[in-house]
Formats: structure tokens, sequence, C-alpha cells
């Protein structure tokens, strides 16, 4: 499960250990070719920066030394705004090149304070480099030479950075989740053929007054009213077609507009199957200020969702769920849209739930996880 709590505070990733290495070596690269032959001197801000600066220092490709320095300008999730030196600096930084390597730059104040600071130390030059700014907090006119992210105004944790001292050890980074019991939660239920879907869908509309999307029911839908959008759909059906993802998107955003601003979220259930629709609900929610809260990913193991679909072709007479044509349909599942795992883990909203088990006992899971978020 994606979201966390670290003391009496929940958090969910924001941005995961990958992109922040890929950014990191980024900043060394340029770090490296500005530096050339000058021998700069790293001095990592203690604790946050401890991370960053090893990650850093690995990656450079130019001789360099490094050294620490203890700030305390934080206490629980606010800065004081107060900055008061435990460690002092011993090196000679007279006629040195010197980067300050910071873990996040908010209000810009301890900066300032260190750059005076060591300014009367004569160095040939200062310069800050930080893994994080917040460029809508910043209160000093300070010039900061190297970023890896540009952040906004949310309390994060991980690679480093703590709450309280507590959750350094994450290797991803994450924001704090706050209560939001009264907002809208759009959710994307997601699960092979027989996964149970369709069951744990209609408790959650019952307990949360969630609307419902079903892809199929939709198109069923808009075709028997003979709208325009279901009108072009029908045509590329009866032709053997898929419908193009944009047309499917447009018939999605028209029924999701119908339940005004006021809902209190979606399931969308069948829908995205690919990546590429995965990208085109959040470009459809966004436009509209919305977006996925969760992705519920229902996990059954194969042999039981054979199990299932069989037992129900058996009571209910379908005639597509019988061995051959289930094991084709979960082939498919496989190669087109597990990979939306992976896509929604990397946008922090992926929830895996057990779906082997009690009805019940799966929803409270389910439920735990919607209450969170």
């Amino acid at each position: 499960m994606s979201v966390i709590k670290i003391r009496d505070k929940q958090f969910k990733v924001s941005i995961p250990e990958a992109e922040i290495k890929t950014r990191i070596k980024a900043l060394a690269a340029q770090i490296s070719k500005d530096m050339e032959g000058k021998n700069p001197l790293f001095l990592g801000v203690l604790n946050g920066s401890f991370i960053f600066a090893a990650d850093l220092m690995r990656e450079m490709t130019i001789p360099c030394e490094v050294s620490f320095v203890k700030l305390a300008s934080y206490q629980g999730t606010i800065s004081t705004g107060k900055v008061q030196e435990v460690i002092g600096l011993n090196e000679d930084l007279t006629g040195r090149t010197v980067i300050i390597v910071e873990d996040i730059v908010d209000t810009g104040r301890t900066m300032k304070q260190m750059m005076e600071s060591l300014g009367t130390r004569r160095p040939a030059s200062l310069h800050i480099c930080t893994l994080f700014v917040k460029p809508s907090k910043l209160e000093e006119p300070i010039d900061i030479d190297y970023a890896a992210f540009s952040i906004p105004d949310d309390f994060i944790l991980g690679y480093g950075l703590d709450y309280d001292q507590a959750g350094r050890y994450l290797k991803d980074v994450y924001t704090i989740v706050e209560s939001k019991e009264n907002s809208m939660k759009n959710i994307v239920i997601f699960g092979a053929p027989g996964s149970g879907k369709g069951t744990q869908s209609d408790k959650m509309i019952e307990k949360y007054g969630l609307n419902h999307i079903s892809t199929g029911d939709v198109l069923r839908s808009e075709i028997k009213k003979g709208t325009e959008l279901g009108m072009t759909a029908k045509g590329f059906i009866d032709n053997g077609q898929l419908i193009p993802d944009d047309l499917m998107v447009s018939i999605l955003a028209s029924v999701y507009d119908s339940f005004g601003r006021e809902h209190k979220g979606v399931i969308f259930d069948g829908f995205p199957r690919t990546i590429p629709q995965a990208e085109a609900l959040k470009q459809m929610l966004n436009e509209r200020g919305d977006s996925v809260a969760a992705m519920i990913e229902l996990d059954v193991p194969e042999d039981e969702l054979m199990k299932r679909l069989i037992l129900r072709g058996q009571q209910s007479g379908r005639a597509d769920d019988n061995e051959e044509t289930i094991k084709k349909r979960l082939v498919v599942y496989h190669s087109q849209t597990q990979p939306l795992i992976e896509w929604y883990k990397k946008e922090g909203v992926h929830y895996h739930i057990d779906g082997l088990g009690e009805l019940d006992r799966i929803f409270a899971d389910i439920c735990a996880v919607i209450d969170s978020i």
C-alpha cells in the first residue's frame, strides 16, 4: 500500500526513488561541467541532506571534497524561522569554491544566514545546491544555483527528510495526506475478470454514496438513448472496430459531468485498460480540477479466478465463461492492462488489496484505503 503512517500522520508517495536519482545524476553532471578544475568543497547541511550529499558525490566526475554543518529550523512540520548552528565548520574556506548542499529550501532564511556566515570566511565563491525548492515560500532574495526539484508548499519526508526525526530511511519522497472527509474521491477499481470488482463496487456505492461508471453499461446506455456520441460508438462496434480512446473518454466525460460538481466521487470500472487510456483519463479529470484519488487493485490468484468464472458461467449461462475463453481473457489482462499497476504506482495512488478471502474482510481493507485518501 502506498499510504504509510509516520507518527500521527499519513503520507503517500510523491516522488519515487528512481526519479530522484535521475535528477541527481543530471545535477552532478552540470556541476561537474561548471566546476571543472576548481576542486569544490561540498558543504552538506545535516541532518536532511546526508543521503542527497552522498548520492551527489557518487555521481560527480571531478575532484571534490565534502564536509558537513548541522543547523536546526524545523519543529514537527512547521518551520520556526530561527536558525541555530549546532555543529561548527572547521575547514579553512579562504579562496575555496564552496557549494552548500541542502535538502530543501523554502523561506530561504536558513540559506541567507548561512551564506552571510560563510562569506566572512573569505571563500572564492559560494553556491547553493538543493534537492528541493519551494518557490512559493521564498521570502529572501537568494540565488539557488542548482535545484533538483521545484515543488509546491507541501510537507514532505523520506530520502533523508524527516517528520520529528522519523521517516528519513524511506527511499521515496512522501507528501502528507490531509484529512479529506468531504472531498471528492474518484477511484479506479482494477483487477482481472472474476476478481470481484462489481461486488465490491456495489458495497462502496452503498457506504460512500459514490457514483459508478462501467464502460460497458455506459456504452449500452448512450447507444440506447441515441446520443451523438453513442451513435458514433455504435458505428465502430458495428464495423467490428475498437472504440478510439478519445471517443471513449469523451463519452465518460459526458457521464462524469452529468453528476454535477458536488458529487462525492466516481468509481471507474473497466476503464482505463491501457496506459494511454490512463493518461487520457488523468487529463480529462485535470481539466475539471479533479484527479484519481486511488487505484484499488484487487489481486486474486489465477487458479481462483478460473474457479469463480467457470462457476459464474454455470450459474448464469454466460457463453463466454468457459475455460478456453477465460484463459484468453486473462492473457489479455496480463499483457495489456497489468502494466497500469506500475503506472499508477508512479502516480502515487496505487493500493494493493488481497482479493482472496471473505468479502467483508476484503471490503474492510478497501474502506481503510478510502478513509485514508
